[in-house]
């Protein structure tokens, strides 16, 4: 039977907002795992209690970028209108069913001018991991660290070249020290520290390259620099997309892939420099160091490793040769006898240490008179030189424990489980919440935009924790 459709939207209804939100809901089941009344709690000490205009709450604030995050909604102008159209944002919001949402302008003023010197998104980071541990998803045994590169809010062409300030790197000091023992040994005088302090190469096994940097002072060095969002980096690395980015280094936990830390920087520093750092902040949110740590292979340095096993932690890194051009024997042509501590080269001779850079590399030469009798000098070296050498680092033994320990069979799971950890999350944060590019200019909005993405990736943990609980009455392991 045909029946016209009258007008309705003018007829008054008894609406209870509770009964229109599913039971089912996701943001039901994310109301239900986390208590989001802490909140108030880090923001009440920025408002003033007795004086000025009322001001909105800010779990409302906070709650509402959550469902911008949660769901991927990368624009705050886009979300208001959401959650002023969506019955189950708004209840989840604490909002009624004609209340308008605060606009998009006042969530900017409040991250201006209240929230941005006191790292509010962190500290909300902080707490839901508090709860992930209380609720016994965090092991804390084995962690995995990688990061990610982030699309800056910047034109690539637009950019200009500027000179800044380069900090000497965290282990200088102590590669200083192990560089003065070596020349003792040898006999030889420790060097001047007033001189320059060659720069690194942090990914591979050969000093000397890079840039100079004093001992224990800051130097200079020229870089691109974006002048629509100066705290970027340009990213430049061969398989990696150009133009200028942030990275974001995370670590997430192997027992539920729960994020236990977030680190950005921009993304043309390298993936090894803040490592340091990264694990102190692990140990402060933790209250511990892990047993092991993977990492892939653009962390196979012997820097990384002595970092690892000077904090007590076994490192599990993939290998990689790092690359080798030209006509000559690479170093991996070279076996070393750690025994009587030479190099042996394909002839089976010998190549004894004679001397240590200060860059923090052993030298090991040939006899002269052997390489000039050798049937394949011409392969090995070129014409201008008299005799092979080999360079080792001073912590090249850390390196070959992890390496020896990776290739074990306890090594080669945790290795092997990366992919379902760390590679997860990201694709998960970047396919699912928005994090391939930044929405907002600037260093501290980018921290911003990750701890938040961190947080309610981590909120879905709980929720699935708390399913698991109530249906099977027994804690969760989700992976």
């Amino acid at each position: 039977m045909l029946r016209q459709q009258r007008e309705k939207q003018q007829e008054m209804s008894l609406v209870i907002m509770e009964q229109m939100v599913p039971e089912d809901h996701l943001l039901r089941k994310v109301d239900r795992a986390v208590d989001f009344s802490f909140i108030y709690d880090l923001c009440a000490p920025l408002y003033c209690a007795d004086n000025g205009r009322p001001a909105i709450d800010p779990e409302i604030l906070f709650r509402m970028l959550l469902v911008g995050y949660l769901y991927g909604i990368k624009s705050e102008r886009r979300l208001e209108e959401e959650i002023n159209y969506n019955i189950a944002y708004k209840w989840f919001c604490g909002l009624e069913l004609t209340e308008k949402a605060p606009d998009a302008t006042t969530i900017s003023q409040n991250r201006r001018r209240r929230f941005r010197d006191n790292n509010i998104p962190e500290r909300i980071f902080n707490e839901i991991l508090r709860q992930c541990i209380a609720r016994g998803l965090v092991g804390g045994a084995i962690l995995y660290t990688d990061s990610t590169h982030i699309k800056a809010k910047a034109n690539k062409h637009k950019k200009k070249l500027v000179t800044v300030e380069q900090t000497p790197k965290a282990y200088l000091e102590e590669l200083d020290e192990q560089v003065d023992l070596d020349r003792k040994v040898l006999g030889k005088k420790p060097f001047d520290r007033d001189d320059d302090h060659k720069g690194d190469d942090d990914n591979g096994n050969n000093g000397g390259s890079g840039g100079s940097e004093k001992s224990g002072a800051p130097s200079t060095t020229t870089k691109m620099q974006s002048t629509t969002d100066p705290d970027s980096g340009q990213q430049s690395r061969e398989g990696k997309p150009d133009g200028f980015h942030y990275s974001e280094h995370r670590t997430v936990d192997s027992k539920c892939n729960v994020i236990v830390n977030v680190h950005v920087e921009p993304a043309n520093l390298n993936d090894v420099t803040p490592m340091p750092e990264i694990l102190e902040e692990i140990e402060a949110r933790l209250g511990r160091r892990p047993k092991y740590m993977g990492l892939d292979a653009g962390y196979h340095n012997a820097k990384i490793a002595h970092l690892l096993e000077s904090k007590g932690i076994q490192g599990v890194i993939g290998y990689r040769r790092h690359t080798h051009t030209g006509e000559h024997y690479g170093k991996y042509r070279f076996r070393y006898d750690p025994f009587f501590d030479v190099y042996i080269c394909p002839e089976h001779k010998y190549l004894y240490w004679k001397t240590t850079t200060r860059e923090g590399y052993r030298q090991y030469f040939c006899d002269s008179k052997t390489c000039a009798a050798c049937p394949r000098r011409a392969e090995c070296f070129g014409k201008s030189m008299s005799r092979r050498m080999v360079e080792r680092h001073v912590w090249q033994d850390a390196l070959d424990d992890v390496i020896a320990f990776t290739k074990t069979g306890v090594g080669s799971r945790i290795y092997a489980w990366r992919k379902q950890t760390i590679e997860r999350s990201f694709a998960e944060a970047k396919v699912n919440h928005g994090l391939r590019y930044a929405r907002m200019l600037g260093i501290r909005n980018m921290r911003e935009q990750c701890f938040l993405t961190a947080a309610v990736q981590n909120i879905k943990r709980l929720v699935a924790s708390l399913l698991f609980l109530l249906t099977y009455n027994k804690p969760c392991i989700l992976f």
